[in-house]
């Protein structure tokens, strides 16, 4: 059984069941904050707050938290507009962000941040799968990695004992540039490197394509590394409840064609998340580089965050359980797995 490694999961859910969560041995989970002012008399916005609130009653409840702090905005559906456009997540004050004020901005209110929880979060996620343009959208190369290294900076300041990291989206070319830019340098801020990967489902692959995954990522850093998302959708179809002619823009072919092209096994079915999860967990076991992972994502959720359906296979079936808490197969083997490995 490998020892000392970060058990966790992303919660996801309005009021998770804590009891059953612990029951599979799940002991940190992956809360985020958003941006803490709302205006440049930093005045605390009633998102950070409720933020706060959050990671507060996850803490009583005996958990540990790997902390995100948001990234510049995301490809999302937002309810105002009906469909899917890019939102950007820190205030408008902030100006550009090819902007040097900008990053003065971002830098102070990381630093903040840092400071108001040092006594209470200690690993840190920077941004969301940076190396993706769904979440970098406008940001120049330089500007991103501005925003990664200042925000990181700026944490560490205010708390000199954080420990951030960035996470991949996957291994690509940008990937790479990032790792070489921030990770292959000097006095690095990050301490390690974070990396998704749905290989089956996102990407092509299945649990035998995170071997080489974790060497290359972890050779090209430098860094320990932990799985910030792991996962493999349990539903292979659905139905197109609205904008049935298709003329809004989607992210993917996922979420505008209903269906899963990328499979692995015999499908994205019930029975084989569960397979999955019980290959998984022994590779991240056994890798001496591998020092945490959290599994993608606690519940079913009823709508798609990126094209506002339901039931749709991008974002609708990732959970142990579902969307009422009832667990699925995959719950059982996520727990029989921790049990095993860890």
């Amino acid at each position: 059984m490998k020892q000392n490694h970060i058990i966790g999961i992303t919660p996801a859910h309005d009021n998770p069941d804590f009891a059953l969560m612990r029951e599979a041995g799940i002991k940190w989970v992956r809360q985020g904050y958003p941006f803490p002012f709302k205006d440049e008399k930093k005045t605390l916005s009633e998102s950070f707050l409720a933020a706060d609130r959050e990671i507060e009653r996850f803490r009583s409840e005996g958990f540990e938290i790997l902390c995100s702090f948001t990234g510049p905005g995301s490809m999302r559906y937002v309810p105002e507009a009906g469909k899917t456009v890019y939102h950007r997540a820190v205030p408008e004050y902030l100006g550009d962000p090819s902007e040097e004020r900008y990053h003065k901005l971002l830098f102070e209110a990381a630093e903040f941040l840092g400071e108001y929880t040092k006594n209470k979060i200690t690993w840190w996620q920077i941004a969301n799968e940076p190396d993706i343009a769904i979440f970098y959208g406008p940001l120049s190369e330089k500007d991103n990695i501005n925003y990664l290294l200042n925000t990181a900076n700026g944490i560490i300041k205010g708390n000199p004992g954080a420990q951030c990291g960035i996470n991949l989206g996957y291994i690509n070319d940008y990937a790479r540039m990032l790792m070489r830019e921030m990770y292959a340098v000097p006095q690095s801020p990050f301490a390690y490197l974070g990396i998704d990967g749905y290989m089956g489902s996102w990407q092509p692959g299945g649990p035998h394509t995170w071997k080489p995954y974790i060497e290359e990522t972890a050779k090209l850093s430098g860094k320990p590394v932990i799985i910030n998302e792991w996962g493999f959708s349990s539903l292979q179809w659905g139905e197109k409840y609205t904008d049935i002619e298709r003329k809004n823009h989607y992210n993917q072919d996922v979420c505008y064609q209903k269906y899963w092209q990328i499979t692995w096994g015999r499908g994205h079915t019930p029975d084989e998340q569960a397979r999955y999860i019980s290959e998984c967990l022994p590779i991240f076991a056994e890798h001496p580089d591998v020092i945490g992972n959290f599994f993608f994502r606690w519940s079913d959720t009823d709508q798609c965050w990126q094209c506002g359906e339901a039931d749709c296979p991008a974002e609708c079936a990732w959970g142990c359980v579902d969307s009422e808490q009832k667990p699925k197969p995959a719950y059982y083997a996520l727990k029989d797995g921790i049990k095993k490995y860890f």
